[in-house]
């Protein structure tokens, strides 16, 4: 089975788009060359994370309210503290890390090839945490393979683990989390991901509503080796499993998904049963690569939740021209949830499948 590809592929320095030229599985392509300017896809262990973790992290708890007797509570990084760690580094060339990544000290939002936005929390990932609460009956059994494009700080992500630590496994379940930039898996995807088992075991430290950001009350956790052990350790007896991808979406980071295929099948066992996104169409030019890696992550049976803004003002993207390429390829698009109320642009969250 051959497979078409819309990424764009740089031959000679130069953008050639690809749309309706049949990948060849003899002959392996790169999407990136030496003078491209996007990040290369690239895969993460959870121990290589681990490994760059710094001493203690700084947390507050995020509320979101579900209903009027419901609030679901998220613990996240506090971002003076990732400030504090990326000062801390830059003062010591010794260090392992990228000194560059400058976004963090920026009130940019993204910056083209550079940064994504990833630091901070918006609030499609809360609206895709409330549905998710919702739909946890449906996917908490179905879902073995679940994968978050774009995650930044991972809330849907954190809320899934937190639900999954909650109650026996039964079942082997893989989570994978990618975004952009290796230094926002490192300073906050899984940051945020040990916060959450804390909070799932009680583990946490006590938090005042009344502590602000930055403020000397403002708890933290101690990341001791015991504590990185009881946190691998509660996974395995889960048997969750979590992997993490930096980079552009590309065909490298199809096959890295994939654990080396160039060209899955569709009905693969590698194919994710529940992919997550929020915040990911904003730019027209990024929603073709988008689309195909939906196409190819994917399964078949499976459910991709995309929480996104109806239409992204000054940057272009908007939800309409999402679903039109989806219909192309004769998928179906539910909207599910919907805020419109006082919110300025209005917000949606809806299922995408390929049955």
């Amino acid at each position: 089975m051959s497979f078409k590809f819309n990424f764009e592929i740089e031959a000679d320095g130069e953008d050639v788009e690809t749309v309706g030229v049949e990948a060849t599985p003899s002959v392996p392509v790169e999407e990136t060359s030496p003078g491209s300017s996007k990040i290369p896809a690239q895969l993460h262990s959870l121990d290589e994370l681990i490994a760059k973790l710094p001493p203690h992290i700084a947390f507050s708890p995020l509320a979101i309210p579900l209903t009027s007797s419901r609030t679901i509570t998220i613990p996240r990084r506090e971002l003076f503290d990732v400030k504090m760690q990326l000062m801390a580094e830059d003062s010591n060339p010794s260090a392992n890390t990228n000194q560059n990544f400058s976004a963090a000290f920026t009130d940019e939002d993204i910056r083209t090839n550079t940064y994504e936005g990833g630091l901070k929390s918006w609030e499609c990932s809360s609206d895709l945490v409330k549905q998710l609460a919702t739909d946890s009956e449906i996917w908490i059994n179905s879902s073995h393979r679940i994968l978050e494009l774009g995650c930044g700080t991972a809330l849907p992500s954190c809320y899934i683990l937190q639900t999954l630590l909650s109650k026996p496994s039964d079942h082997k379940i893989h989570l994978t989390l990618a975004d952009y930039n290796i230094d926002v898996l490192r300073l906050v995807t899984l940051p945020n991901l040990i916060l959450a088992y804390f909070h799932a075991t009680n583990n946490l430290p006590s938090t005042d509503p009344s502590v602000t950001e930055g403020s000397e009350e403002t708890p933290e956790i101690e990341l001791t080796p015991t504590l990185i052990s009881s946190f691998l350790s509660t996974l395995q007896s889960h048997n969750i499993t979590i992997s993490f991808l930096s980079g552009s979406w590309s065909l490298t980071m199809i096959s890295l998904i994939h654990g080396g295929l160039e060209y899955p099948s569709t009905t693969s066992e590698t194919m994710y049963s529940l992919l997550l996104a929020s915040e990911t169409i904003y730019s027209p030019s990024s929603i073709p690569d988008f689309v195909d890696m939906i196409e190819y992550a994917l399964s078949t049976s499976g459910k991709g939740y995309i929480a996104a803004k109806d239409v992204y003002f000054g940057v272009g993207g908007s939800v309409k021209d999402f679903v039109d390429m989806i219909e192309e390829k004769k998928w179906k698009w539910e909207v599910i949830r919907e805020e419109k109320r006082g919110v300025g642009v209005g917000r949606v969250v809806g299922v995408v499948s390929k049955g």
